[in-house]
């Protein structure tokens, strides 16, 4: 190039000029990446496009969301198609009536039996050489009854022999009608006391006793009198009542459980054995029954 005019080195001069632009705007045009342009013999422009990227640094911050939350009724409304509409519908159903089989086991059997006595047995309620029957005479009958709580309870009634089995089948009568009595006992239980008797509404039958007021003795002496369930059936002579505290079922208009009415299931059990009863006298003895 020495050899070259001044002219012709500003000629190649501009021409490579040029060329360095058209290189820059081409290399300015091109989508990414680095470019690498020849131009000329020597002369080699090796260019960037890719501009310098800084680095970034993100912060986020911490997020804190409070949520609250109110259960709300939720009401579902009946599905409605093109086809059909359904509303549904309480279903009632009602009772059905219920089959209760109820098993009740049969109360237990009328049971009696009949022994001998001894004047031990009889105690306080026996007086020898008194004109009274002696223990040989008199026969203790052991039997069921219903009582006033609705329960079977054993007694024993002292009786004359001869009466017995009669009084076993009375009071088999009564068992069976559940006619309730409130206890049986020998009156030996009370000291031969027949007014404390009374008083405990207790169903006895020999005493060696007296009528009251007299000097003659009782159908009780003999076992052939009964009296049942003294307190609730008193004896009524005018306004007096014996025993007093029976007073109060002296009125005979209100009925109650364990008193005795004319005609009813105790007159007709001993009336079917020979045996009346006091209920019918003018001063009536609503308690007594006996065999004459």
């Amino acid at each position: 190039m020495a050899s070259w005019s001044r002219r012709q080195r500003a000629l190649v001069t501009g021409l490579l000029v040029a060329l360095t632009l058209l290189a820059t705007v081409t290399i300015a045009l091109w989508p990414d990446g680095d470019a690498t342009v020849a131009v000329g013999g020597d002369v080699t422009i090796t260019t960037s496009t890719t501009a310098p990227v800084e680095p970034t640094t993100t912060t986020v911050e911490p997020t804190t969301t409070t949520m609250t939350t109110t259960a709300v009724p939720t009401t579902t409304a009946p599905t409605t198609t093109e086809a059909s509409t359904t509303t549904a519908q309480p279903t009632a159903t009602p009772p059905q009536p219920t089959a209760t089989t109820m098993t009740t086991s049969p109360p237990p059997p009328y049971r009696s039996s009949i022994e001998n006595v001894t004047a031990a047995q009889l105690g306080s309620s026996y007086t020898p050489a008194s004109g009274c029957v002696p223990p040989d005479a008199l026969r203790a009958v052991d039997l069921t009854h219903w009582g006033y709580d609705g329960t079977v309870h054993q007694g024993r009634l002292i009786i004359a022999s001869a009466e017995a089995e009669r009084v076993a089948a009375i009071f088999g009568d009564l068992y069976a009608a559940r006619f309730p009595i409130e206890r049986v006992e020998p009156v030996d239980r009370y000291g031969a006391d027949d007014e404390a008797s009374m008083r405990a509404n207790n169903t006895s039958g020999y005493n060696c006793r007296t009528i009251a007021g007299t000097t003659t003795l009782s159908n009780h002496a003999f076992g052939r009198a009964i009296d049942v369930n003294p307190l609730h059936n008193p004896y009524v002579r005018g306004e007096a009542v014996d025993p007093p505290e029976g007073a109060p079922w002296a009125d005979r208009s209100n009925r109650r459980p364990g008193m005795i009415f004319g005609g009813d299931a105790v007159v007709a059990a001993f009336a079917a054995r020979g045996w009346g009863w006091g209920g019918s006298w003018t001063s009536p003895d609503f308690q007594h029954f006996d065999k004459r």
